[in-house]
């Protein structure tokens, strides 16, 4: 086996990967698809645009906890189980929010349990395909998972675009549901645990380990920042095109989908770039093209043709930076690589709890602009928490504590 591991291609690590993708892709799917929602909910409840936004962050807070405690629930479950449990609580919610949420306060219920159940599953696959690959291939392991991420991403706006325009909310949280069973059904079928050993200690150890970790709170602000910065341009764009007039629902749920369908192909290459040229170098070129799409945003945010050149521009750069800053992430420490993935996703959403809590008063107070500006400032930051993080993954050894002074 690990002959064979040495001899993987970067098409090999893709294809023994396929089961994990669908289930990688509904989380992003499922948030992006109620971000483009949020006007149709404030109507359809009867509550205020800011109120409507709770949609998100109910769904982003029990997200961000079970991501950082996912690693100690495979501690006791295994991988697999972890990411199959996920999905079925997860699917279990979204039928229920289509079947049962007639009021906002049981939708918000609602998104709550989606959120809880989405959380197990971004960190577990990226740990459990990083398992399955030699360490030289784990950028590009991590770029197949995170173009997962993207075609979720690219999917959402206009799928929920579309559903919101053409048919309703409801029918787009039940084929969520429908998704999220079948992905649960490839993951037991292609993926099974080893033994679990009674070791005797404590399921919270790793995660205590990987937190005493500096490069591991460091590349998790670098993730925090990134998805901050991701989505201020998904949610802003897509409220200020619908209320300046600039188009509806479903025109900019198509905009606002061109980063993710951009990752789709930039994921994997970004990944497989960054084994070669290393990671730090491809998210450097990453925050470029990011502050160069963003900048033209900021100078003709009027104009509807603009929108689609600079979001292409963005898109690549959101995938460079998503992709290999993950990369650095998962290649600290190896022995500790689900509770590191668990604390480094759980960091990287709470950006998205942050993102609509911190840039609506921007938004109110200086529109789309404002905004702008400030993820600017947001991914500017994030490349100078790079060097050190980057350094502790190539020395293999990054300040790392022993079990002792970890418990």
């Amino acid at each position: 086996m690990a002959q064979e591991q040495k001899l993987i291609s970067s098409m090999g690590v893709f294809r023994l990967l396929i089961p994990l993708y669908l289930g990688a892709l509904l989380s992003p799917l499922n948030i992006a698809g109620t971000v483009n929602m949020v006007p149709t909910l404030s109507e359809d409840f009867g509550v205020s645009l800011s109120l409507a936004g709770l949609a998100i962050t109910a769904y982003a807070v029990p997200l961000v906890a079970s991501q950082v405690g996912s690693g100690a629930l495979t501690e006791v479950l295994g991988p697999s189980r972890t990411l199959i449990a996920g999905l079925l609580i997860f699917s279990v919610s979204c039928l229920a929010a289509a079947a049962f949420a007639t009021s906002y306060p049981v939708f918000i219920v609602a998104r709550a349990a989606q959120g809880l159940g989405a959380g197990l599953t971004l960190p577990v696959s990226m740990a459990l395909a990083a398992r399955q690959v030699p360490p030289q291939r784990t950028s590009t392991a991590i770029g197949g998972i995170q173009a997962a991420f993207t075609i979720g991403l690219a999917l959402g706006p206009v799928t929920g675009g579309l559903f919101a325009e053409h048919l309703n909310w409801q029918w787009f949280y039940a084929s969520s549901g429908v998704a999220g069973v079948i992905a649960a059904g490839g993951v037991a079928l292609a993926f099974t645990d080893p033994p679990r050993l009674a070791t005797g200690r404590s399921p919270l150890l790793p995660l205590r380990q990987a937190l005493a970790i500096p490069a591991v709170r460091l590349i998790s602000v670098a993730g925090f920042l990134s998805l901050l910065a991701l989505m201020g341009v998904l949610i802003f764009v897509a409220i200020w095109l619908q209320r300046s007039g600039l188009a509806g629902p479903a025109m900019s749920g198509l905009l606002v989908s061109i980063p993710g369908l951009v990752g789709i192909v930039v994921s994997p290459v970004a990944g497989v770039l960054g084994d070669r040229l290393g990671n730090r170098r491809i998210v450097i070129v990453g925050i470029v093209l990011f502050v160069i799409g963003a900048l033209g945003i900021i100078g003709a945010s009027g104009t509807f043709t603009a929108y689609p050149p600079l979001l292409f521009l963005i898109g690549i750069g959101v995938a460079c930076m998503l992709t290999n800053v993950g990369a650095i992430a998962l290649s600290l420490r190896p022995d500790l690589r689900q509770a590191i993935s668990g604390v480094f996703n759980g960091s990287r959403f709470f950006g998205a709890v942050v993102a609509p809590v911190a840039l609506t008063p921007v938004y109110e107070a200086f529109s789309i602009k404002g905004v702008f500006l400030v993820i600017i400032v947001t991914s500017i930051l994030l490349a100078f928490l790079l060097r050190p993080a980057e350094s502790a993954a190539n020395s293999g050894q990054p300040d790392t504590p022993s079990d002792s002074d970890a418990s």
